[in-house]
Parts: structure tokens; C-alpha cells; sequence
């Protein structure tokens, strides 16, 4: 690779990057807006690879240059926040609030969501002791004094890692993709705001549940997803569902500390006429089975490996405009197997002497039929994000868990108001 591994995301593109992503903190006080920008200033610079800026070379390169500005912080507005432009200091992240809410904005290219929360914690760390003047507990947060190491930085060599083929095969076979919420989105109301849904579960009650139907919060999730487009969906037209569940594999690949993207799906294929009847426990087993039989090493390495030929692939590509279109139809992201729904939820986080200070957290993302987990010690926050204006599998999803008695506090729907991520006015001549 030519390139920052982290930029070869920002060539798969139409007008605006997407790809970007916002953690909403909803703390339990105001916010301090003094406290939080200086604490952000301090935290930033303990994190040298996300102060980037965006450059397009004359041969159509994507360049990453180091951004000394200062991290933008400031209130939320009513527009999307726009990276790689001047109001956010040519950054590709940016921190706002409101009441008593922080977003952390980001481009997805810049890392996966645990490097993110490296950045997340590390603010928040400092904010308390800022705002409230007490001491934390730190536990592993990356404070300003924390020395960076090799292993959170670390990138594969694709060369030193050895082929193997994975026992079994992922099923491949056709399923029900919702593709007219898709077009409809796209084609008669592209500049709509999209919504998103919040959701509130206890975790003692959510993992006892859990236990008792042969499942972890991911199975549970995804049986539930799964009967849930049963609810809405015809099944002369919804013949097949596919759950993918993201699948963090840093400790694969031999990098389990760092902060680059490294997650994968796994694919679980479920034959409605012989699943829609079956209760959430024997759906439960069903999706354990597979998930355990997809978490092989090699699935990480072949997936890991495709990734980088997709970007040796762009480099091979000659000019700006030919690298994009090269990157949009040769991503991972479109190749099978597609799925109905994603549940993503890679592993607890664990925040130490800041809970105290969080009332809930949430990942708001792109996506259609995606459902984003965050948890706290005592609490599961789901996000649900759908296309559909009637959010008809949103109110499915919670029919499926009230049928479960599986208890829940409803918040939203909100507005996503993703941001937009602009290319650089030099660039202008190669798109």
C-alpha cells in the first residue's frame, strides 16, 4: 500500500464522504463548555493519527497529513457538521454539544469504534476531572500522560500471515434485502432527515434472558431482528433473512491493541419456513452455532487480506476519478453476502470512574435495519436505525422484545445529522 492505510475509505464516495459516525454521551449534568474544549485540547494531542488532513495529490492520491489545528469543539448546530473544511479545522473529527449532551463526530476511515473510543474515554477522562475537579478511576484510558505504544498503532504485514482455508462455508444464498427502502431513500427523498431510535435494557435482566435462552447479547439481538422481519414481511417475498454481526478481529491478525479498523461480518442464514416458528431460544442456538463456527482465525485473514488487495487495487489505478471508481466497485462492502440486518456490537466497554458521570451512550451510524449496542455496567443502549419514513421495523423489533417480556425505556426517534465529509478544493480537478 501506497497510502495511510486509514484513507483508501475516503475514495468510496459520491459528492459527500460517507462513512462518518457520531458516539452521543448523554451525561448526567450540563455540559461545561470551558471545561469540555480544554479538556479536548489535551486529550487530542495524547492521539497523533487522528489529527489528520486531507490532500489529493496531482497523480489522484489521497494524501493524510499531519493537522496541528486545534479539535474543533463547539455547540451543536442546526447543519451537519462538515469535515475537511474550515469550520472544523480541516479535521476529519470534531467534538459538539448541547444541554447535556457531547457528540464525538468522526470519520470511519480515521479508525473502527474501539480506536474511537481510545479518543472518547480519553476526553471524557479529563472533562470530569476538568469540570468537576475530583479524581478517577483511570483503569486502561489513554490519558494525556499515557506513553504511546507500538501495539496501538500496529499494522498486519498481509505477506507474514499465513493462508489457511476455514472449516465450513458461509451460505451465500440469496435473502431478503429491503431494496425499495433503499431506492426509495435514495430516489425520492435523498435530503430527508433520517431517524434513529433509542432504546434502554437493563443488563442484569437483558443477560439473565440471555443465559436462560441459550444465547449472548448478539444471538438474542439477532433472533429478535430476525423475527421481527417475519412481522412486516411477506414470506412469499421475504423467502431467506441474513443476520451479519460485526466481528472485531485485531487479536487475529496479531494487533489486538490497535486503534485501526478491523472488524468483520459473520453470516448467519436463516430459512424462514423452517425458523418463523421456532422460539427465540432455539433461534438463539441456531445463531450461536454459526457465529462460533465463523469466529476461526482464518475467516480474520482472509477477510483482512482481501481488504489490503482492495487497496493495492486502487493504487494500481491511474487519476483521481478512476481510483474512486475502482474503490466503489471493488470495496469488500459490496461483495455477498448482503444481509437483511447488522447487529454491532463488539464487546463491553469498560469505563471505570466515568460512570458515575454517563447516563447513556449511543452509536449513530449509516444504515438501514442496524442495530448499535453500547453498554454501560448496569445498562444495554440499543440504536436503531432504519430508512423506512414509518419505522415499521423499529415498532416490530420492540413488538418482538414485548412478547419476550424483555423489559425496555424508549428515547427518540432523533435526527441522525451524520456529518458530511468535503473533499478539498484543490481536488476539484480530479473528480
Amino acid at each position: 500500500m501506497k497510502q495511510n492505510p486509514d484513507s483508501y475509505l475516503l475514495y468510496e464516495s459520491g459528492k459527500f464522504i460517507t462513512y462518518n459516525i457520531r458516539l452521543k454521551c448523554v451525561m448526567k449534568n450540563r455540559v461545561d463548555a470551558e471545561a469540555l474544549n480544554k479538556a479536548a485540547q489535551i486529550a487530542f494531542k495524547r492521539f497523533p493519527y487522528y489529527a489528520k488532513e486531507v490532500n489529493i495529490l496531482p497523480n489522484g492520491e489521497i494524501e493524510f497529513r499531519h493537522n496541528s489545528r486545534p479539535l474543533y469543539v463547539g455547540p451543536e448546530g442546526n447543519r451537519h457538521v462538515r469535515f475537511a473544511t474550515k469550520e472544523v479545522n480541516y479535521h476529519l473529527c470534531s467534538i459538539s454539544y448541547k444541554e447535556n449532551i457531547i457528540y464525538f463526530n468522526m470519520h470511519h476511515g480515521l479508525c473502527g469504534g474501539c480506536g474511537m473510543m481510545f479518543w472518547v474515554k480519553s476526553t471524557l477522562w479529563h472533562y470530569v476531572k476538568e469540570a468537576f475537579g475530583v479524581e478517577l478511576e483511570k483503569g486502561n484510558i489513554k490519558t494525556a500522560d499515557t506513553p504511546l505504544t507500538e501495539g496501538e498503532t500496529a499494522f498486519p504485514d498481509p505477506e507474514a500471515l499465513e493462508d489457511a482455508e476455514p472449516l465450513g462455508k458461509i451460505n451465500t444464498d440469496t435473502v431478503y434485502v429491503p431494496a425499495l427502502d433503499y431506492a426509495r431513500h435514495a430516489v425520492i427523498a435523498p435530503g430527508k432527515a433520517l431517524k434513529y431510535y433509542e432504546l434502554e435494557i437493563e443488563a442484569n435482566d437483558f443477560m439473565k434472558y440471555a443465559r436462560s435462552n441459550d444465547g449472548s447479547p448478539n444471538s438474542i439481538l439477532a433472533s429478535l431482528m430476525f423475527r421481527a422481519v417475519c412481522k412486516v414481511t411477506s414470506p412469499k417475498v421475504a423467502k431467506a433473512i441474513r443476520g451479519n454481526i460485526l466481528c472485531n478481529y485485531r487479536a487475529d491478525v496479531g494487533c489486538p491493541e490497535t486503534y485501526h479498523d478491523m472488524v468483520r461480518l459473520m453470516s448467519v442464514y436463516y430459512p424462514r419456513e423452517k425458523l418463523e416458528n421456532k422460539d427465540i431460544e432455539y433461534l438463539s442456538t441456531v445463531t450461536r452455532s454459526v457465529m462460533y463456527m465463523q469466529m476461526q482465525p482464518e475467516y480474520s485473514v482472509k477477510t483482512f487480506k482481501a481488504a489490503c488487495e482492495s487497496k493495492e487495487g486502487i493504487d494500481r489505478q491511474n487519476g483521481f476519478l478512476n481510483k474512486r471508481v475502482y474503490a466503489m466497485t471493488h470495496s469488500p462492502y459490496t461483495k455477498p453476502p448482503f444481509g437483511t440486518f447488522l447487529i454491532s456490537y463488539v464487546g463491553r466497554e469498560d469505563w471505570y470512574g466515568l460512570e458515575n458521570y454517563i447516563e447513556r451512550t449511543h452509536c449513530i451510524t449509516d444504515g438501514h435495519l442496524m442495530v448499535e449496542v453500547n453498554a454501560l455496567r448496569d445498562k444495554f443502549f440499543i440504536t436503531f436505525m432504519e430508512l423506512n419514513s414509518r419505522h415499521k421495523f423499529y415498532d416490530a423489533f420492540c413488538e418482538a422484545m414485548r412478547e419476550e417480556n424483555i423489559h425496555f425505556t424508549e428515547h427518540g426517534g432523533y435526527e441522525r445529522k451524520l456529518p458530511f465529509s468535503i473533499y478539498p478544493k484543490k481536488s476539484k480537478g480530479y473528480l
